[in-house]
């Protein structure tokens, strides 16, 4: 009786990790993550919670049941395992946000509620690469802030030695230097508000600003992007060579089910021959 217990069990969470991982579950779960966010968008509004802020609450309490049902019964399938996977946690982390009563001073985790609308990062395939390849390429972007700090930091020691004493609102200290700069960065309003007023009054400082966009804005940036590119592609591929692994894994376990079943009738055979013979 046990061991028809333990089969049934297996049975069982077997059909309900197929039924996660398949795409109707994740298309459903899409769906209400999407719906979701409106109702909680809609919230924003006096107007529409007069006249329907009972029905908005109910649904949402609906759909903050069907995540909790959700994440208890993924933890029954997949146990200590579920912990193991970082969109697992986040999802536990956004709904345990979701369950923290809203009022009095907790009335904070109210507005949190929209956190769930993250959850799309994870059920949209493609946006679950995208963050994916930003956590993979993190190393490679610190390096990339250590080499930016270098330059705004040379740069604006520059800066406070040329237009300090001139210019104390851009470059008083380094404090205001860096800040100048990250506009300069960015392209915001650079030249008409920064550069050419300098220009008037200091000569020939074009070439701190033209070289100065050239390192922190083109070079350096671009180089952010190809790293994110060539992360992309690496995590693409790891993706790809992982569905193919699953396949295969797949495949072997419905071929070894098929030996056993085939076995199964063999053996059968061999007994309906022998007692025919006798």
């Amino acid at each position: 009786m046990h061991l028809i217990t333990l089969a049934y069990s297996g049975t069982l969470r077997d059909s309900m990790k197929h039924f996660f991982e398949s795409k109707r579950f994740q298309t459903i779960i899409t769906i209400i993550i999407i719906v979701n966010s409106i109702l909680i968008g809609l919230e924003t509004s006096e107007v529409i919670m007069i006249k329907y802020g009972s029905v908005i609450d109910l649904i949402d309490l609906v759909i903050l049941v069907l995540f909790s049902l959700e994440i208890i019964l993924k933890i029954f399938v997949y146990k200590l395992s579920f912990f193991k996977d970082p969109w697992n946690i986040f999802d536990f982390t956004v709904i345990g946000i979701s369950l923290v009563p809203a009022a009095g001073s907790f009335s904070i985790f109210r507005a949190l509620r929209i956190v769930r609308a993250l959850r799309l990062l994870k059920s949209i395939p493609k946006l679950r690469l995208i963050i994916e390849s930003l956590v993979m390429s993190l190393p490679s972007i610190g390096w990339i802030v250590v080499l930016l700090s270098i330059v705004f930091y040379v740069y604006s020691v520059i800066g406070v030695s040329l237009f300090g004493e001139l210019y104390p609102e851009y470059f008083g200290n380094l404090g205001s230097a860096f800040f100048t700069l990250f506009q300069i960065m960015t392209l915001e309003s650079w030249s008409s508000a920064i550069a050419r007023p300098i220009m008037d009054g200091v000569p020939f400082t074009g070439v701190y600003f033209v070289t100065f966009i050239l390192i922190a804005t083109y070079t350096t940036l671009n180089i952010f992007i190809a790293i994110v590119v060539n992360t992309m592609n690496e995590v693409a591929l790891q993706n790809l060579h992982e569905e193919e692994q699953h396949i295969k894994d797949f495949v072997s376990q419905e071929n070894e089910k098929l030996k056993s079943q085939l076995n199964q009738i063999q053996r059968q055979l061999e007994k309906l021959n022998n007692r025919t013979q006798a």
